[in-house]
C-alpha cells in the first residue's frame, strides 16, 4: 500500500488573475513560501520516503521548501504537470469568464479539449498512470509527497473516488492545501481533503 500526500503548491501573485497552467516564470510570492513552509513543517513529522513535483517554478519551490524539512531530494515528474490550457493559457480572468469554452469546462469538463494544448481526460489519463506507478514503486505502507496544482489535483480525487469527470469543480484544494489518498492492489481511497496545517 502506497500512502500519497497530494500538496497544492503555494499562492502566486496571479492567482486568480491569470490562467497560468504551463506557463513559465510563475514563482511563489512571499505568502506562498509562507503557506509552503506550514505544509514542510506538517509533513515532516511523516516517514516521507519519496517527493515528487510537477517541474512549474511554483510547484517545484513549493516541493523543494518541503524537501528541505524532510532532507530530500525533489524528483521533478511531467505526469504531475499543471492542464496545457493551449490557446486558453496566460488569458486573464476577465477575458476568460465569457468564452463559451472556459464557461463548459466549469460546468462539463468531461468532454472539453483545449485547442493546442489538451483534453481533460487526457490529463487525468495521465496523472492516474504516474500514480499508479508509484503505488508500485512505494509499497508496504510507504508514505510519499507529489506536490503539483489545483486541476491536476481535483482530477487525480475524482480517479481514486471515481467520480465522473463533470464533478470536477465540486472539489475544493486551496493553496498549499494537503490531501491524503492511499492506493492498493484491491482499491483506492481518499483519507483526507484539502487540509491546511496551521
Amino acid at each position: 500500500m502506497a500512502i500519497i500526500y497530494l500538496v497544492r503548491h503555494g499562492r502566486t501573485d496571479l492567482l486568480g488573475k491569470m490562467l497560468c497552467g504551463n506557463t513559465p516564470g510563475i514563482h511563489l510570492n512571499e505568502e506562498g513560501r509562507e503557506q509552503a513552509q506550514k505544509a514542510a513543517d506538517y509533513l515532516c513529522n511523516f516517514p516521507i520516503k519519496a517527493i515528487y513535483s510537477s517541474p512549474i517554478e511554483r510547484a517545484f519551490e513549493t516541493a523543494e521548501i518541503i524537501g528541505r524539512e524532510c532532507s530530500l531530494q525533489v524528483n521533478s515528474v511531467d505526469y504531475l504537470r499543471e492542464i496545457h490550457f493551449g490557446d486558453l493559457q496566460g488569458m486573464g480572468e476577465k477575458e476568460l469568464v465569457d468564452l463559451s469554452l472556459w464557461k463548459r469546462f466549469n460546468s462539463q469538463p468531461a468532454d472539453v479539449y483545449f485547442p493546442n494544448g489538451e483534453s481533460v481526460t487526457e490529463v487525468q489519463a495521465r496523472v492516474a498512470r504516474g500514480l499508479e506507478f508509484l503505488s508500485h514503486q512505494y509499497d508496504n505502507d510507504n508514505q510519499i509527497v507529489c506536490v503539483a496544482h489545483s486541476e491536476v489535483l481535483r482530477l487525480a480525487v475524482c480517479w481514486v473516488l471515481d467520480l465522473p469527470l463533470d464533478s470536477l469543480h465540486r472539489l475544493t484544494i486551496d493553496p498549499a492545501s494537503i490531501s491524503i489518498i492511499e492506493i492498493t492492489p484491491e482499491r483506492k481511497k481518499l483519507r483526507l481533503l484539502n487540509f491546511q496545517p496551521d
